[in-house]
């Protein structure tokens, strides 16, 4: 699994660039990223078996939950492809997320806790990167 996570962030480098972590440093806190671009992390994760929905959902859930505090952040699902038999499908169990961040973080509340936790009960993260992220 190990091997999707350096070409998925090699190509977005190249084509233009869970929440389960400790906090993340924002650009605030020295972090500069070239103009142009734009401060995210980029996470591999094994989604548990039968638990893709629940995966699904928290994405949509992290997302929501910056909108509801008023930020621009997003999260969003890349599919990964694995090829079995010679033939290319959607993976069932691998999936990346990019949370391309917009400002300071919020402050941390319930909501914060019922997302990472539907993280935590769908999935694992395998690889994570922060990297800077240039206009798709």
């Amino acid at each position: 699994m190990l091997r999707y996570f350096p070409a998925v962030a090699a190509l977005l480098a190249g084509v233009a660039a869970h929440a389960q972590q400790a906090p993340v440093p924002r650009a605030s806190a020295g972090v500069a990223c070239p103009r142009g671009t734009s401060y995210a992390t980029i996470r591999h994760s094994l989604v548990k078996a039968g638990k893709w929905a629940q995966f699904e959902k928290a994405v949509a859930d992290h997302t929501a939950w910056y909108a509801a505090k008023g930020s621009r952040t997003v999260t969003r699902i890349v599919r990964v492809v694995e090829i079995k038999g010679g033939k290319p499908g959607l993976s069932t169990m691998s999936a990346m997320t990019i949370t391309k961040y917009a400002g300071a973080a919020p402050e941390r509340d319930a909501g914060y806790a019922a997302f990472t936790a539907e993280y935590k009960d769908s999935a694992t993260i395998k690889d994570e990167a922060r990297v800077c992220l240039p206009a798709l």
